[in-house]
């Protein structure tokens, strides 16, 4: 997300029991709390997870790319910057960004390639041409 302002930011809690054997929170960790910080952000947008899992639809991630640059341990707290873009009807990435809270230093960068997914019909569905209009833009 360079420079770019963040669609939407959320801080999360490191918790004593996501730490590692080397004192700071393992790198499986960092997709769950990714996960959360893109759930809030798609609420945000006005896709209400309740109504998405009534509905039966929801987002699947088919890629993930991290790169991590600094540890974080428990017990500071992440700031996840979120933006979607580069996205159709069917498919788009989403760029987060997590920051130490304690002082601003950039933790991880992570794009993620993900689908909307129909479960009830087993396939990809098309987003909403609001969602679609408002972050189709290339990064």
């Amino acid at each position: 997300m360079d420079k770019r302002l963040a669609f939407h930011s959320t801080e999360i809690p490191i918790l004593w029991s996501q730490m590692d054997a080397n004192g700071h929170v393992g790198n499986g960790t960092y997709q769950f709390i990714f996960d959360e910080a893109r759930m809030r952000a798609l609420e945000h947008a006005g896709f209400s997870i309740a109504q998405l899992r009534k509905d039966e639809i929801g987002p699947v991630m088919l890629k993930a790319e991290l790169t991590y640059h600094k540890p974080v341990s428990h017990p500071d707290s992440v700031r996840i910057d979120t933006d979607f873009g580069d996205g159709n009807k069917i498919k788009g990435k989403i760029f987060q960004n997590m920051y130490r809270v304690s002082d601003g230093q950039l933790v991880c960068e992570a794009i993620f390639l993900a689908i909307f997914f129909d479960f009830k019909k087993s396939r990809p569905m098309k987003l909403p041409d609001y969602f679609v209009s408002r972050f189709s833009y290339n990064h």
